[in-house]
């Protein structure tokens, strides 16, 4: 990895840090940010591995230092993939409308983060919070994973619209499309 790559790594998961910590709203079980608009923006500036990297540690860290640790092994994954997905599908679809590539390329990511904390909540979360003593006091299962599914998929579809509005300007200015990796 080069290092400018490296300095655009670091930026981007303090900065999905800082503000999937500041801007946040509780649910049943974790809560409601906008982390994922930067993380799908950083997908589109700096490709699949940048994103991944954002994605996946500024994520976990704000899940670990928000007291949700249970959650941040599979924040882990779902976050870094959510990025890596947007900016593949980005590089490979074939549309001449690149706002609209765009979109369908955070919608799909923003879709995969609501399914995948859908999976998380249902299946694996109750059987670790149990065994290890993690977060005993939030409630697990498939109840609280089909009351969060819709928030959780509300997040992703509005990141999406964000992503895609601030993407669509931040790629008509001739500076910030020099910085695309």
């Amino acid at each position: 990895m080069k290092s400018k790559n490296m300095v655009y790594s670091a930026l981007m998961i303090a900065l999905v840090f800082v503000v999937t910590y500041l801007i946040k709203i509780p649910l049943l079980a974790g809560y409601f940010n906008v982390g994922d608009v930067i993380i799908m923006l950083t997908a589109l500036l700096f490709g699949k591995t940048t994103a991944f990297l954002a994605g996946s540690f500024g994520s976990a860290l704000s899940d670990i230092v928000l007291g949700f640790i249970i959650y941040a092994p599979f924040t882990f994954i779902i976050k870094g993939f959510e990025g890596y997905i947007t900016a593949a599908l980005f590089n490979k679809l074939i549309l001449k409308n690149e706002n609209l590539k765009l979109f369908i390329s955070t919608f799909v990511s923003g879709l995969f983060m609501a399914f995948g904390y859908f999976i998380c909540e249902a299946f694996f979360l109750k059987t670790i919070s149990s065994t290890f003593g993690i977060n005993k006091d939030i409630e697990f299962g498939l109840k609280v994973a089909l009351v969060n599914l819709p928030f959780n998929i509300l997040q992703g579809v509005l990141s999406s619209v964000i992503a895609t509005i601030l993407g669509i300007a931040m790629l008509k200015n001739p500076m910030i499309r020099k910085l695309r990796i």
